[in-house]
C-alpha cells in the first residue's frame, strides 16, 4: 500500500492494525465468534435475557465511554464502565485501537440507562475486523443521488433507509414465492444462455461459445423454456431470476433485471389479470401491515385496480372509433403528424401506429393501476388473437404511475399460427433472432390452454417501497459512464 496515497485518518487506522498484529491480536486471524445473541434478537428480548451473552456487529458512533453497533440495520448502545478496574483495562484498548467503522464482539450483561434506552454494560470487547477507511459522514458525505449509487457500499454503511429497502426487496421475494408455492405452483430454473434470443421483442446481449463455435445470447425473457414445460406435464410453473437486454439505463430500465414469469394451465386472460392482481394486493398488504406506524411508510396506500381497453382510451383522447370504424393506413398517419408521433420506416403501418400512439398519448397518464388489454395481435406473436376481431390479440400489460409492471396473454397454442408469427416477426427491420424451430417441434406435442405472466420485480419492489428508481432498490445497479 503506497502510503502517500492515504489520507491522515487512513494512515492512523493502519498504524493501529499493525500495532494490533506485533500484539499478536491481529483481527484477521479471527474465524469464529460465538454469538449467542444477534443485535436484533437482543433489541426484541430486551431485559428478558438476564444472563451474561456475546453479540456482534460494526461501530457506528463512539462517545467516550458508550459506543453504538450496527447489524443488519439494527442498533445497540454498548457502555464501558470505567470505574471498575475491569472496564479500566477494556476501555484503554478500546481507545487505543477502536475506530468508527470497526467490527467489534462484545460480551456482557443488559441495563437500561436513565433514558430508557437498552445498553450492553460491556465485560469483554474484540476487534474481529478492522475498518481501514473511515465511513463516509451522513450529514456533509454522501448525499448526491449519483454518488450514493456509484459508492454503494458507503451509501448502505450510512443510509439505515436503503439498507432496510434491500431488506425488504428480499423479504418480498420471499413472500412471492411462498404465495405461489400455496397455489400449488413449481419454481424452475431455465437457461440464461439461448441459442436464440426469443421470448420478446428486446435487443440481446451476445456472448461465444469457444468449445461449441456457436454464438449465444443472454436470455430476454423465461418464456418459451417455462411453456416447454407445461407441454412436458406441468400445470403451474414460475420462474424467479434474471434477463438481459442491450438497451437503455433510466429509472425503470436497467441492463440485468429480475423478474418473474408465471405460467397456468386452463386460465385465460381474464383469470390471469386476476392472479397478477391478487399477486400485488398480497404483497402490499403484507408490507403496509409490517410496516405500519414507521417513520417512512412503505406500500401503496390506494391500490384499486382498473381494466380499459387500448381502443376505448384512445377514442376517449382523440375522438376515434378504432374498433367498429378503424382508420385507414392514411388515417393514421396523419393521426401520428397531428400528434407529434415520431415513426421509423419500418413503424409506418396499422399496428405500429396504434401502439405507438397509446405508448405516447395514453399510459403517461395511466398513474393508478390499470390493466390495459386490445394490443395489436401483429405485434403480439406469442399471444392469441382475439376470435371476435382477430385484429387484436388477448393480451394485457399493466401500468402503474405511468410505468409498465406486467405483460401477459392466452398463450398461442397453435404450432402453425406460431410458426406463421415466429416467421413474421424475424422478417421486420426490429428483429434480433430467428424463428425457434425447435419451440414450434414442442408446440406439436401440445400446449393446453395457457395463461401466461411476466412482471417486472424491480419496478413493483419500487413501487410497494415508495421509491422513485429501480437503482434504489437494486444492490448494485449499473450506471452510465
Amino acid at each position: 500500500m503506497d502510503f502517500k496515497k492515504l489520507n491522515d485518518q487512513e494512515i492512523v487506522r493502519r498504524e493501529k492494525l499493525n500495532k494490533l498484529i506485533e500484539l499478536g491480536k491481529s483481527p484477521y486471524k479471527v474465524e469464529k465468534v460465538d454469538v449467542t445473541f444477534s443485535l436484533s434478537d437482543v433489541i426484541s428480548r430486551g431485559l428478558e435475557i438476564t444472563q451474561s451473552f456475546c453479540c456482534a456487529g460494526r461501530v457506528l458512533l463512539i462517545r467516550r465511554t458508550f459506543f453504538v453497533l450496527s447489524e443488519n440495520g439494527k442498533r445497540l448502545q454498548a457502555y464501558i464502565n470505567i470505574k471498575e478496574d475491569q472496564g479500566k483495562e477494556l476501555f484503554k484498548y478500546f481507545d487505543e485501537f477502536v475506530d468508527i467503522g470497526d467490527y467489534l464482539s462484545i460480551s456482557g450483561n443488559l441495563f437500561t440507562t436513565k433514558t430508557g434506552e437498552l445498553t450492553v454494560n460491556v465485560s469483554s470487547l474484540q476487534i474481529i475486523s478492522k475498518s481501514l477507511k473511515p465511513l463516509p459522514e451522513k450529514r456533509v458525505g454522501i448525499t448526491n443521488p449519483e454518488l450514493m449509487m456509484r459508492n454503494r457500499v458507503g451509501a448502505l454503511l450510512v443510509n439505515n433507509d436503503l439498507l432496510e429497502d434491500l431488506g425488504w426487496r428480499s423479504k418480498i421475494i420471499f413472500e412471492l414465492r411462498n404465495y405461489l408455492n400455496s397455489l400449488g405452483y413449481l419454481e424452475f430454473e431455465t437457461p440464461i444462455l439461448h441459442k436464440i434470443a426469443g421470448g420478446a421483442v428486446a435487443k440481446p446481449f451476445k456472448t461465444f461459445h469457444n468449445s461449441l463455435k456457436e454464438e449465444l445470447f443472454l436470455r430476454i425473457a423465461t418464456e418459451l423454456h417455462l411453456k416447454r414445460l407445461i407441454v412436458s406435464g406441468f400445470t403451474k410453473v414460475f420462474e424467479i431470476g434474471k434477463s438481459f437486454r442491450n438497451e437503455g439505463i433510466d429509472s425503470t430500465h436497467n441492463p440485468e433485471f429480475t423478474s418473474i414469469e408465471i405460467y397456468t394451465t386452463y386460465l385465460d386472460m381474464e383469470l390471469t389479470m386476476d392472479l397478477t392482481e391478487n399477486i400485488i394486493l398480497h404483497l402490499n398488504k403484507l408490507i403496509s401491515e409490517r410496516t405500519a406506524g414507521e417513520e417512512r411508510q412503505r406500500g401503496i396506500s390506494s391500490l384499486t385496480f382498473e381494466r380499459k381497453a387500448i381502443w376505448e382510451l384512445l377514442q376517449e383522447k382523440l375522438n376515434v372509433d378504432f374498433l367498429n370504424n378503424p382508420p385507414s393506413l392514411e388515417e393514421m398517419l396523419k393521426l401520428a403528424s397531428k400528434w407529434n408521433i415520431h415513426l421509423e420506416e419500418h413503424e409506418k403501418n396499422w399496428s405500429s401506429i396504434y401502439e405507438k400512439l397509446f405508448e405516447d398519448l395514453i399510459s403517461p397518464e395511466l398513474k393508478n393501476p390499470t390493466f390495459v388489454y386490445g394490443f395489436s395481435s401483429e405485434l403480439s406473436p406469442l399471444a392469441k388473437k382475439d376470435f371476435s376481431n382477430e385484429r387484436f390479440a388477448r393480451r394485457f400489460e399493466l401500468y402503474m404511475d405511468g410505468v409498465e409492471l406486467a405483460n401477459g396473454f392466452s398463450e398461442q397454442n397453435d404450432p402453425e399460427e406460431q410458426l406463421n408469427q415466429f416467421k413474421l416477426q424475424a422478417s421486420r427491420e426490429t428483429s434480433q433472432g430467428g424463428v425457434d424451430y425447435d419451440y414450434i417441434s414442442c408446440l406439436e406435442y401440445g400446449l393446453p390452454p395457457t395463461g401466461g405472466v411476466g412482471i417486472g420485480l424491480d419496478r413493483l419492489i419500487m413501487f410497494l417501497l415508495n421509491r422513485q428508481s429501480i437503482k434504489e432498490i437494486i444492490a448494485f445497479p449499473h450506471l452510465k459512464g
